[in-house]
């Protein structure tokens, strides 16, 4: 009997195919991730390392590579040297052309995550994909009315901690979700940190870099240089405001204590004093969360050394079958440690091994 393209049959056909095309670009826009849609971003150079340790490179590569292997994301350990901003002061600023850099090099990504070379991934089964979700991402948004925080003015001497606090944003959790194009966190204690933050591509971030480096804020004698030029931009302008959405710190930038300060509700870097239960266990790494971030160990003598390899030791395991990917995909000369413009975009598009 010859096949029949009755009409009812035509019908399901062409609404399985509408089924099955709604499902695809919902997975992707409501993610935002899947394949190489993220790429996972830190940055150092030759002298690039915290204390002492043995093998650091290798580890932090191990730490960050599989988690990227694992979740099908792509990978970049940029140069810091090879990204010079103009008359900055300091390395900080060249995180922002390399995130442009990074937008050009891999067409597919649709968010950036930059995470410093002082933080671990702690639970590397827990995917972006979880934070982005609209089912998610609401509920980790800084509640209405919370202040931006951070410190004001030139870098002093005398300046005094804790910081003042800024009112100016008061609709964090009215704000559309699918319209935010960064999200960052910020502490009890100095405020905006950019330590790990995503940046979603768009004509608002393709702004944002190029406003990020303006020569009077590279230039501006600020206490945490950029943090402080992406605190003024939020500042001063609703747009910016509009398309930043602050989440939870715990949810993408962790602080660590060691295991005593923890149980006498301390921490030798100050972070706690003067704040309570609920503010110091909104800053603090538990287990579960995605990462813990050092921030400013290095200004404590020897403490990088112990917290690092505390961290790493309390950090969930990496699957093997990541790491070798991870490391195969290194030795085909698509992922490595500080590669220059040269070797940007060589991993685009998700590797199967």
């Amino acid at each position: 009997m010859p096949f029949s393209f009755s009409p009812l049959r035509i019908l399901f056909a062409v609404l399985t195919w509408i089924t099955i095309l709604a499902l695809w670009s919902t997975t992707r826009s409501l993610a935002g991730a899947g394949g190489s849609d993220i790429v996972v971003i830190l940055a150092s150079n030759d002298g690039g390392s915290i204390g002492k340790l043995p093998d650091f490179k290798e580890k932090v590569f191990r730490n960050r590579a599989s988690y990227a292997q694992r979740h099908g994301y792509d990978f970049l350990w940029a140069n810091i040297s090879a990204f010079p901003v103009p008359n900055a002061p300091t390395p900080h600023w060249s995180k922002i052309p390399i995130l442009r850099a990074a937008f050009a090099a891999y067409p597919s990504a649709t968010w950036l995550w930059w995470l410093d070379l002082d933080a671990l991934i702690m639970t590397p089964s827990l995917p972006l994909h979880e934070l982005l979700s609209p089912t998610t991402l609401p509920s980790l948004l800084l509640p209405a009315g919370t202040p931006i925080r951070g410190i004001v003015g030139p870098t002093e001497h005398n300046v005094s901690f804790p910081t003042r606090l800024i009112s100016g944003w008061e609709d964090t959790r009215t704000l559309d979700t699918p319209a935010l194009q960064m999200l960052v966190t910020q502490d009890e204690m100095f405020g905006i940190n950019t330590g790990s933050f995503l940046l979603k591509r768009g004509g608002w971030a393709d702004w944002m870099l190029e406003m990020w480096t303006d020569g009077a804020f590279v230039t501006e004698d600020w206490v945490f240089k950029e943090q402080d030029a992406l605190l003024h931009l939020m500042l001063q302008h609703e747009l910016v405001r509009r398309g930043v959405g602050v989440v939870r710190q715990r949810a993408l930038n962790a602080y660590p204590t060691d295991r005593e300060e923890r149980e006498r509700g301390v921490d030798g870097r100050g972070w706690l004093e003067g704040k309570t239960a609920e503010e110091a266990g909104g800053m603090m790494w538990r287990r579960g969360d995605l990462v813990v971030h050092l921030a400013g160990c290095g200004t404590i003598e020897g403490s990088c050394d112990e917290l690092w390899a505390q961290k790493w030791a309390e950090r969930e395991v990496e699957r093997e079958e990541d790491v070798r990917g991870a490391e195969e995909r290194r030795r085909s000369g698509q992922w490595g440690i500080e590669v220059g413009r040269e070797g940007l975009g060589r991993g685009r598009g998700r590797w199967r091994g």
